[in-house]
């Protein structure tokens, strides 16, 4: 199995960068990855704003996918997510939607133990690792890795985890596909400003698909969740649903006006985060409403 080092990373995305690796389609990969801190902050003496954000949200790759061009649409499934036994939350002033109201900097080693991490000795959270920053090379411009997009990139979405899979739009050959940011646990939102940010490995493999979406789009146990980035949450969720209802208008063969009031009944309006750059929204479609040929194989 190729294995991708942790030391081989970006901060960027972008088509300009030579590929670190390149792998078939269909053949599971390693990628080691450091946490978003790229392990700055070893110690609770060390704060949020002392640190080099220059290396913030390093995303290991790009690695090259053969065979695939622009134009086509990739489903990279997450087989596996190993973690570290350690994780860091740090606060600062500003951070979160409560950023306000932090007056200094503050860090907090936390254990990964039995299953669960520890807020405090007396606070266990069940672990639920899930990647932040999973995208290709965008169209254009480079786009930098803390920022959200149609390419994929820091969706900090915890429905990506084991056994769910992205669905992404090629704009380059190879795609050039990055990873990294992983969270032992993070909730909806990200409201803090942070999850359990920790150091790992992913296990993924790509293959190409037919699929109608041009938006990030998460293939999990319960449905098929859209992922619409936006300056705003209200704009984010009106660019996933104008999306889901498109997809229910092709699916079921509706009109526009009858997909547009199924959908209205159907999906779930979630937040996946709402503290990068771009907001992101995701409009949840139940997997009784997808069509059956897109969960033909799930990851292992």
């Amino acid at each position: 199995m190729i294995r991708v080092p942790a030391a081989s990373a970006i901060t960027t995305f972008s088509s300009e960068h030579a590929p670190v690796a390149e792998v078939a389609l269909g053949e599971v990969f390693e990628c080691e990855t450091a946490d978003c801190y790229d392990g700055q902050i070893s110690s609770e003496a060390v704060l949020r704003p002392h640190i080099n954000m220059a290396q913030f949200n390093r995303a290991t790759g790009p690695v090259r996918v053969a065979g695939v061009q622009p134009g086509d649409t990739i489903r990279i499934d997450v087989h596996a997510i190993e973690i570290a036994d350690s994780g860091v939350m740090a606060l600062s002033p500003g951070l979160g939607v409560l950023g306000e109201r932090i007056v200094q900097a503050d860090t907090r080693i936390v254990p990964v133990t039995g299953g669960n991490v520890w807020i405090t000795p007396d606070t266990p959270v069940p672990v639920a690792p899930m990647i932040g920053v999973l995208g290709i090379a965008p169209e254009s411009e480079s786009v930098g890795s803390s920022w959200p997009g149609v390419h994929g990139g820091n969706l900090d979405t915890r429905l990506l985890r084991a056994g769910s899979s992205l669905l992404l739009r090629v704009a380059h050959d190879g795609a050039l596909l990055a990873v990294g940011d992983l969270h032992a646990v993070q909730g909806d939102g990200e409201l803090g400003g942070t999850g359990v940010e920790i150091a790992g490995s992913v296990r993924l493999s790509v293959e190409r698909v037919s699929y109608a979406g041009r938006l990030p789009a998460v293939r999990h146990a319960e449905g098929l969740s859209v992922l619409a980035s936006a300056e705003t949450l209200d704009e984010a969720v009106r660019l996933g649903f104008s999306e889901a209802v498109s997809l229910m208008q092709l699916w079921r063969g509706l009109s526009w006006e009858d997909a547009y009031r199924t959908t209205s009944v159907i999906v779930r309006s979630e937040v996946s985060q709402m503290v990068n750059p771009l907001a992101t929204a995701r409009i949840t479609i139940p997997r009784e409403w997808c069509p059956a040929d897109l969960y033909g194989e799930m990851p292992k």
